[in-house]
């Protein structure tokens, strides 16, 4: 699988100037060599370890996209499950939620990021053979989602992901969770990377530096 700081450099320095914040790109470990829950608890030892390091939760903030997002879910459900005080919010982009993918959306002139195929060989080198696909710890579209704390999602309606975003705002929003959805019309997987490029990636980028701030951040 692929995604961490070399891919990400754009998406996170550009975070870093337009919120003033400081950014620590994850370097988790990957598929197939390194299969779930590896990456799931590379992210909780981060959030230790900025404890640790004398950062408050409540000035931490937890995010990714697409497998990163499912990461920032799923870790941050680990961090309250081991009793650890939550981060201050969660930003997903386009996150991984259901890795059944009985309810892939499917674009009309398909997602010119991601296929349908490579998204099923991902899950097979991510997912544990003698774990169920729908394991809430894996899928968090599954699990109990009323403990997390304030979360921002963006998704392009032209994605295959796109249910996996909107189930999880819905179930979200019914356990009593803080949830903003943002969904933009004819764009793609992740198409915030293209920040700097694109004026909408420039303009989701600003909206998550607008969330962050609303949250104390």
């Amino acid at each position: 699988m692929i995604g961490g700081p070399d891919t990400h450099r754009g998406i996170c320095a550009s975070l870093a100037k337009r919120g003033v914040l400081e950014v620590c790109a994850l370097d988790y470990r990957l598929a197939p060599e390194h299969p779930y829950p590896a990456a799931r608890d590379d992210v909780v030892a981060a959030y230790q370890a900025l404890l640790a390091a004398g950062y408050r939760a409540e000035q931490i903030a937890i995010g990714g996209d697409s497998a990163g997002g499912n990461l920032s879910l799923v870790g941050c459900l680990r961090i309250i499950e081991l009793g650890l005080p939550a981060p201050a919010a969660l930003v997903c982009f386009s996150p991984a939620t259901d890795f059944t993918g009985e309810q892939m959306h499917e674009p009309p002139a398909g997602d010119p990021l991601i296929h349908p195929r490579w998204i099923e060989q991902a899950a097979d080198l991510y997912c544990p053979a003698d774990l169920p696909r729908n394991d809430p710890g894996m899928s968090p579209v599954f699990a109990d989602l009323s403990q997390l704390p304030p979360k921002l999602i963006q998704v392009g309606e032209d994605e295959l992901l796109l249910n996996d975003s909107l189930r999880l705002a819905e179930r979200a929003k019914a356990a009593g969770v803080n949830v903003r959805l943002e969904r933009y019309p004819g764009l793609w997987h992740v198409f915030q990377a293209h920040v700097g490029m694109l004026r909408t990636a420039d303009y989701a980028i600003a909206r998550v530096a607008a969330f962050l701030r609303e949250r104390g951040l």
